[in-house]
């Protein structure tokens, strides 16, 4: 990416607007609409319920699974968050709008997901407050996996924003790509391991750390299993510290910058087409 580029999509981009919008409708009490009020109270209550739980139970909680916590949390919080990105625009027939006004669709689909990032970032801060109190009274902090952790499940919420937002510029309503996002997390991280898992028991194969390599929540158990100084993952095949990790943030970021760079190229197409692999096309 050139400067002028960067500096066109992330620097002097006027859809950044989009992180006061995530601001406003996500971290405040403001506005009009009561639910997200309700729900940023309840998180908040939840919150405080957490930090007292981790501050009542020093020393025994270990911090990498106050990390698994969040990212459970985030394969939820994204798609809520983004699946009426692009989506609901069309709804609220605004999306007319943002078509002739004087930016590239490729500045909406970036602007979009860096509202969402800011959104994530303070996510983030807000979790590293119960994680440093963990960490610091855990007798067996290991401070490198701890990072390791925490990037992974930073880079797998990155990647599911990522799909939140791809599918809700491919469908037409809100509610669709909420739900078709859900749904795709739903068979990667829940349907296909329990699948798998009959297969390998029935078939009496125990070692199924590649098939896993790219779920979130087996990789962060994995780096769990080396923190605590064992050899050996649940699997029962050979652990390698190389394996889990930065592997899996490399290949999150990579699909993100995908599917970002697909979500883009998507928005070239007229409202009736379908079409999930643009060619020939450029930014208007």
């Amino acid at each position: 990416m050139n400067r002028n580029t960067w500096e066109q999509l992330v620097v002097h981009n006027p859809m950044l607007i989009e992180i006061q919008r995530f601001r406003r409708r996500y971290l405040s009490f403001g506005g009009s609409n009561t639910l997200n009020s309700a729900v940023l109270g309840l998180g908040l209550v939840c919150y405080a319920g957490l930090v007292l739980m981790v501050m009542n139970g020093q020393g025994d909680i270990s911090p990498l699974w106050i990390i698994m916590l969040q990212t459970g949390l985030y394969t939820l919080f994204a798609p809520g968050m983004l699946h009426g990105a692009i989506a609901g625009e069309r709804e609220r027939r605004s999306w007319d709008l943002l078509l002739v006004a004087p930016i590239t669709k490729a500045q909406i689909v970036v602007g979009k997901f860096i509202g969402a990032l800011a959104a994530l970032a303070a996510a983030t801060a807000m979790f590293l407050f119960p994680v440093a109190i963990a960490a610091v009274t855990y007798r067996r902090t290991n401070w490198h996996d701890l990072l390791l952790c925490e990037l992974l499940s930073i880079s797998f919420a990155i990647a599911v924003c990522s799909m939140t937002l791809l599918i809700s510029a491919r469908v037409k309503r809100p509610f669709m790509a909420l739900g078709a996002s859900l749904g795709a997390l739903g068979v990667v991280l829940v349907v296909a391991p329990i699948l798998l898992a009959v297969v390998f028991s029935t078939s009496g194969m125990r070692d199924v750390d590649l098939l896993y390599f790219l779920h979130p929540f087996y990789a962060l158990g994995q780096i769990s299993v080396l923190s605590e100084g064992s050899s050996y993952g649940r699997s029962g095949g050979m652990v390698s510290p190389v394996f889990w990790g930065w592997p899996q943030i490399l290949v999150y970021l990579g699909l993100s910058a995908v599917m970002i760079a697909w979500a883009s190229n998507t928005l070239n197409f007229a409202e009736n087409e379908v079409k999930f692999i643009p060619k020939g096309h450029r930014d208007a």
